[in-house]
């Protein structure tokens, strides 16, 4: 079965100039499958409302060392969580 891209992604496609597309080596329709195949990867994903996953990370020290210490996302449940993710180096 085809998945049906929502309008705003069709909107996208439509939205890009022919000279882009020629420039990035796509068609209308390679962009339509990519979308299609991200939102195939996607069927499984935690959506937007859906209670996160639990995980298990180690804490660190006050200097960034390792501590050796566990904690799960569960164990904050009930307090303000911030999970940020990405390179501070």
């Amino acid at each position: 079965m085809e998945i049906e891209l929502p309008q705003e992604m069709e909107d996208r496609i439509a939205s890009i100039s022919d000279e882009e597309i020629a420039f990035r080596g796509w068609t209308r329709e390679s962009m339509r499958e990519g979308y299609r195949k991200r939102l195939a990867d996607d069927v499984n994903s935690p959506q937007v409302g859906d209670e996160a996953p639990d995980f298990q990370l180690e804490r660190l020290g006050p200097a960034g060392q390792r501590t050796g210490k566990q904690m799960t996302l569960s164990s904050l449940r009930g307090k303000p969580v911030a999970l940020i993710f990405g390179s501070y180096t």
